[in-house]
């Protein structure tokens, strides 16, 4: 049996105010239905997008579309670039080979895109406007810290898995890499970065990418392969960042 799913439910008069409001008076938003002709080609272009799967038939789906479209008012007007952030849905009933391939199976679910990769995690926030909203804005927060100083690679939280990249320009091919991958990798490693004149000590074959494994003693580990393979560096920080076998806890546990 298929199931619908609603946590965390705003002010019920709020709801149904803000439902009948969107019924007679839709506003405008950019929320784009996606389909197998055209669901890679929105996804893979997009920096961040949150994409929700619904069914017609399913009274909360219908509860948070108001919802939904509000926030998404509300990023665009932050975000004015249509790649920057994208909202989209996807009708389960009339496309269940999109719902089979991600796997939903229960509805309403919320998941984030990154350049087409689907995160681990999907949304299980509050669904308001302005928890949608916040969310997304801390999606499109830089994941990766720079540092001013190499004292500060020193003191580093080592129980934590802590990627560094060294590199010349911020401006960068390979810092872009580095980038994107911090993007999808952030919640299971630390990503710091370090530039020009600051980073020079560490550079001394070219930018370079390190891995500092949890424990004060344990050695540092060099990433050798291409900084601009983004498939060779992701494959190597996964690695890294994602164990084999984990903790299970509410916080990674879906």
């Amino acid at each position: 049996m298929r199931a619908a799913i609603f946590p965390l439910l705003p002010d019920p008069g709020f709801l149904l105010l803000l439902l009948v409001s969107w019924l007679f008076h839709p506003t405008r938003s950019e929320i784009t239905s996606l389909d197998s002709g055209n669901i890679d080609d929105i996804l893979n272009n997009a920096d961040v997008a949150l994409v929700n799967f619904y069914a017609d038939w399913c009274r909360f789906s219908q509860m948070l579309h108001p919802i939904f479209e509000e926030a998404s008012n509300v990023i665009k007007e932050e975000y004015p670039d249509k790649n920057q952030v994208v909202f989209a849905r996807v009708d389960c009933d009339q496309h269940s080979d999109i719902a089979q391939r991600y796997r939903i199976s229960k509805y309403p679910t919320l998941k984030l895109f990154r350049n087409g990769m689907m995160m681990k995690r999907e949304y299980r926030g509050q669904r308001s406007v302005t928890a949608i909203a916040d969310y997304i804005r801390q999606q499109k927060s830089n994941p990766v810290r720079e540092v001013q100083d190499l004292e500060e690679i020193s003191s580093i939280d080592r129980s934590r898995r802590n990627i560094v990249g060294y590199f010349e320009q911020k401006d960068s091919d390979n810092y872009r890499t580095f980038e994107r991958v911090a993007n999808i990798l952030h919640d299971d490693c630390v990503f710091l970065s370090a530039f020009g004149a600051i980073s020079k000590a560490e550079r001394f074959s070219g930018d370079n990418v390190i891995y500092k494994p949890p424990g004060e003693n344990a050695p540092d580990m060099v990433y050798l392969g291409s900084l601009t393979n983004f498939d060779l560096i992701y494959a190597w920080t996964q690695d890294k960042c994602v164990p084999l076998v984990r903790e299970i806890t509410f916080e990674n546990g879906e």
